[in-house]
């Protein structure tokens, strides 16, 4: 029973993380990607890691290999962006 817990919470980190990038504008113009990171610039990368670690506790099986493959898809897409924000834009 547990075990189901931990990848229905690894399921939703990964929605959390997905849906600023799915919805960039919701009907009531809310930008969900500045939502996300109004709350701390770190925190899709927590989300992330949160994920991984829920994954790798929950179902055996199919369930747990994608759940530990989108999570970590997306980690390393939000760890890109926050190099780049961090390195990338500053002038030389």
């Amino acid at each position: 029973m547990l075990k189901k817990v931990y990848s229905i919470g690894s399921g939703f980190c990964f929605l959390l993380m997905i849906l600023p990038l799915a919805l960039p504008y919701s009907p009531g113009r809310a930008d969900w990607f500045d939502l996300l990171l109004s709350v701390n610039f770190y925190f899709p990368m927590m989300l992330g890691a949160a994920g991984i670690v829920l994954g790798w506790l929950g179902v055996k099986g199919n369930v747990r290999f994608y759940l530990v493959l989108l999570n970590s898809l997306i980690f390393a897409f939000y760890i890109f962006v926050a190099l780049v924000a961090i390195y990338g834009f500053q002038e030389p």
